[in-house]
Formats: C-alpha cells, structure tokens, sequence
C-alpha cells in the first residue's frame, strides 16, 4: 500500500513511499495494486526486469523514444541505489534537468 507519493524536480517523475509492516520475523509489504489511486500505477503490466549488483556498481542509461517508449518503475528490494534521471524530452518544460534521489527498498519511482 502507497503511504504518500512525492513530485519530483522534473515533469512526469514520482517517488512513492511504501506503507510496511514489521516484526520480530521480518517485514511485509504491499507493493503493487492493481486498482491503486495513482494513476501512474494503473498502467497495463507487461515486463519485470531484476538486476543484482556489487557494491559500487555503475548499471548504465536506458532511454527509449517513439513506438520503444514505456513508463519504468523503478524498486530496491535490499539495500540502498543513488539512481540519477535526466529529461531527454525536447518538449518537456524541464528539459534538460538532472536530478538523483536515493532508493531503498521503502519507496518506489516512477
């Protein structure tokens, strides 16, 4: 379950909290909804990508434009990722713009 959701310094990306559980056997929580209140979660589900890196480990851009273009939902399971975007989008009132936020796995951004 979405605790709260926060707008980001550039059009279009969002950082949402996850509400989670915990106890003395660990923690639970409720990632995906398929009826959630964000319309940026109600998109149609159609790939899951997981990728494990080392410390310290550079994973390289992703762009896409045209008929290659899709949302990304970006979660840290363990751990913590400083990731970086950057608006490629000519049209975009923040073109241009740079930005980072840290991850963990408490939030997700889209």
């Amino acid at each position: 379950m979405i605790q709260e959701s926060k707008i980001l310094g550039i059009n279009g990306l969002k950082l949402f909290t996850i509400k989670s559980y915990s106890d003395k056997r660990g923690r639970f929580s409720e990632v995906y909804m398929n009826n959630s209140k964000y319309k940026e979660l109600n998109i149609k589900y159609l790939q899951e990508n997981e990728s494990v890196s080392k410390y310290g480990v550079f994973r390289g851009m992703h762009f896409q434009k045209g008929k290659y273009a899709q949302s990304k939902l970006v979660r840290v399971v363990k751990g913590r990722v400083l990731d970086f975007v950057y608006d490629l989008r000519k049209s975009s009132i923040t073109f241009k713009k740079l930005i980072s936020v840290e991850l963990n796995a408490g939030n997700l951004l889209f």
